[in-house]
């Protein structure tokens, strides 16, 4: 009879790097259900529903779909306890993953063991989360070398894996074209964040003006809302993809870029081009989550360096003056452009080159046995 394993993904993201480990599980004698994107969809897994049924953007559209979310729960749980896994192997979206899997020990009705791949960056804010992620988990695979500290002061089982985007990566800035004049603008994966951050992409297009081409990379389900913004514009020669293979075309050749913050800003590193980072919450989000921050910093790679490498425009500072502002002068400097990416490179490498995937799926498969 056959081990088995249960997938959670809710981001794309997720769903890209739970892809990455499973894929080297398909040959081997194991059957495999999940909460799937469009990557895990591709290797012929299914389960209740599909993993954007349950993303959700902020406090706000927390608190709006409530009562939704606590039957995507239940339906989560009851779905696991028939299916009756050997593992549970959750990734990212810890809020949603926890309570499922706290609603199944509170059952009792299986007994799988629960692996969670992305830790919640408990170094940021509500470090104290990590009481009830020691009751919760068996063991938690950490992309970053930092974050080990903080699992180990409270006993969690870890393992460092280093990141699935830099399993082969080597470093090229000396290709980096600094006469581009593609442009890309990556304003996120939620609908929410693309009311809020597409506003500010066209009247930094509408301030360059139409010298650069201006690509926006995109993902399948907020593609069509990105080409309503744009669809008047057409004075603009603007590019829309959200194939990854598209993605990193355009990306390679930008001058720079313009990312909502998130997992998109290694996707630019390992692309080996400049940008910024930027965030905007609604401001009912903001003065709730801002009391708990501990990190000075947004962007990941700043986090480790401790100092900015990657330039930052949060909330208030999230606008197209300011933006434009340092835009300017990176554009009159330009060799800082090269310099950024030299400067990040260095922080890469403590992550890079690691097997990760490989690495996780081979300890799936020893712990089913």
């Amino acid at each position: 009879m056959p081990k088995k394993i249960f997938i959670i993904t809710g981001e794309e993201s997720g769903d890209i790097l739970a892809y990455k480990v499973i894929k080297n599980l398909i040959s081997c004698n194991i059957e495999i259900k999940g909460i799937t994107g469009n990557n895990l969809k591709k290797l012929n897994i299914s389960g209740p529903f599909e993993a954007k049924d349950i993303t959700f953007f902020g406090i706000t559209d927390v608190f709006k779909n409530v009562f939704y979310i606590k039957k995507k729960i239940n339906q989560t749980v009851e779905y696991i306890e028939k299916f009756n896994p050997d593992i549970v192997f959750s990734v990212d979206s810890p809020d949603f993953v926890f309570r499922v899997i706290e609603k199944l020990k509170f059952n009792n009705n299986v007994k799988p063991k629960f692996f969670h791949y992305v830790a919640p960056s408990i170094w940021a804010w509500r470090e104290k989360r990590a009481n009830k992620i020691k009751k919760l988990l068996d063991k938690i695979y950490l992309l970053f070398e930092f974050e080990k500290k903080y699992f180990d002061k409270y006993l969690i089982k870890n393992d460092f894996v280093g990141h699935p985007f830099f399993e082969v990566f080597n470093r090229n800035e000396n290709n980096y074209n600094i006469n581009s004049k593609i442009i890309s603008f990556c304003p996120g994966s939620r609908d929410s964040e693309i009311k809020i951050l597409m506003p500010i992409f066209i009247e930094i297009m509408n301030s360059l003006g139409n010298e650069y081409v201006y690509h926006f990379a995109v993902t399948q389900s907020t593609y069509e809302n990105v080409s309503r913004h744009l669809k008047n514009l057409h004075k603009f020669k603007t590019i829309i993809s959200s194939n990854v293979i598209q993605k990193k075309k355009y990306f390679e050749k930008s001058l720079f870029a313009i990312a909502k913050s998130g997992t998109v800003s290694l996707e630019l590193c390992k692309s080996q081009i400049p940008f910024f980072t930027i965030y905007k919450f609604n401001w009912i989000n903001y003065f709730f989550i801002k009391p708990f921050v501990k990190v000075k910093f947004i962007n990941i790679i700043n986090i480790i360096a401790n100092k900015i490498i990657i330039p930052e425009f949060i909330q208030a500072d999230c606008n197209s003056k300011k933006i434009l502002n340092h835009l300017h002068f990176f554009l009159e400097n330009k060799g800082k452009f090269r310099k950024m990416i030299i400067d990040y490179n260095f922080i890469l490498e403590n992550f890079s080159n690691k097997n990760t995937s490989k690495k996780i799926a081979q300890d799936l498969v020893a712990n089913l046995n």
